[in-house]
């Protein structure tokens, strides 16, 4: 069983991190799809973001999703919906067409973001489900890793459709393995459901700590897209690197979050109040995500892409582990993470235009003195969260 926990969880995290790749593909060529499409910062922060809106609108239907149809089947519908939605937006121009290409693909992401951490909970108790979390919390750096090493390369060569094509390859080789290997443990060994009790949804999303978890997301995933949406630009302009270099070197910061993450679930497993981490967390990453905004200097630079990170997977890795516990019950574990989706998405969906626009009119300097707003907000809110079992 414990090795078929780790291998359900392992392709179910590469299903994740290949509907990531769909997902932050315009990130790093944000200044050529500006150039090629002829659109303002604000437009291409909402290709960037507008992603979101079906995760929102499909958190916590993809539960209900998820209990009615299974998990295989809503990772095989989530996979095939995002490559149809790349497909669209492969073969055209037209902003307004890529748009709506960008909502199809976000179904996947919608129903994917809570099939897998659904998929833990039930394979792990909550003792051990610190180390399996914190590798799922890393599904959007190893994401932005790939993207951000890739994408000067392949957008020179054959153009920004590249990046599309990279994404297709990612879910059709996840496609594979998602119907070969994922499945659903035993009704015997499943941590999520302990009982046949029907579950209310409108009671499910009455819990406080839920919802309050939720506007902590909000925040955190606000200042990590408004981050990886313009910092390519910001340090290319402070340091004077080309942005083929800089690209690398926030492929780099990612690729370094990603043992941030792993390791930061494995501590999890080890603490009692794993809330701390993330409360303690939010000040510093307001901090440093200012200075991230502040600087020119190329060695400040090199030395915040290994600091960035650490505080960037803290607070997600942190979150999704106690999710679930922040239900009203185990049985609603699967609305719980929904709910903290909601909050994920909307911050997502917000970034990059509202801090587009505060650049267009504030300067650079207007997203880090957001960040250190945002990262004392979101310590408060992190502390008024409660487990309910």
């Amino acid at each position: 069983m414990k090795n078929k926990s780790w291998i359900v969880t392992l392709c179910a995290v590469f299903s994740g991190v290949s509907l990531a790749v769909v997902q932050n593909k315009v990130s790093p060529i944000m200044n050529i799809l500006m150039e090629t499409l002829n659109i303002p910062m604000n437009t291409a922060g909402l290709l960037s973001s507008i992603f979101a809106m079906v995760g929102i609108l499909l958190a916590i239907p993809a539960s209900s999703l998820i209990s009615k149809i299974g998990v295989k089947k809503s990772g095989v519908l989530a996979l095939c919906m995002t490559m149809v939605g790349t497909l669209i937006g492969v073969f055209t121009t037209n902003v307004t067409i890529l748009i709506v290409s960008r909502l199809i693909e976000g179904t996947g992401v919608g129903i994917i973001a809570v099939l897998t951490p659904s998929l833990i909970t039930m394979w792990f108790p909550s003792e051990k489900r610190g180390l399996p979390m914190g590798i799922w919390g890393s599904w959007m750096m190893i994401a932005q890793t790939i993207v951000f090493l890739l994408s000067g390369f392949l957008s020179e060569k054959w153009g920004w459709q590249s990046l599309w094509w990279l994404g297709l390859a990612f879910c059709l080789l996840s496609l594979v393995l998602f119907v070969l290997f994922v499945t659903e443990p035993e009704p015997e060994h499943n941590y999520m459901s302990k009982s046949d009790e029907k579950i209310s949804t409108m009671q499910a999303i009455k819990s406080k700590s839920s919802l309050t978890l939720a506007v902590g997301a909000l925040i955190f995933t606000f200042c990590s897209f408004s981050f990886v949406s313009w910092i390519t630009l910001f340090w290319s302009n402070g340091t004077g690197w080309e942005i083929a270099y800089t690209q690398k070197m926030i492929s780099l910061l990612y690729f370094i979050e990603i043992f941030y993450a792993v390791g930061i679930g494995y501590v999890l497993n080890k603490v009692k109040n794993r809330v701390n981490l993330a409360i303690f967390g939010y000040i510093l990453y307001g901090i440093v995500g200012f200075l991230c905004f502040h600087t020119s200097s190329p060695a400040l630079v090199m030395t915040l892409i290994f600091i960035y990170p650490l505080f960037d997977a803290m607070i997600p890795s942190v979150y999704w582990t106690v999710a679930p516990q922040t239900a009203l019950k185990p049985a609603y574990a699967a609305i719980a993470i929904g709910t903290l989706n909601i909050g994920l998405n909307l911050g997502t969906l917000l970034s990059a235009p509202i801090s587009g626009w505060f650049v267009e009119n504030f300067g650079w300097v207007s997203i880090g003195y957001i960040f250190i707003v945002l990262g004392v907000i979101g310590s408060l809110i992190t502390s008024r969260v409660k487990f309910n079992f």
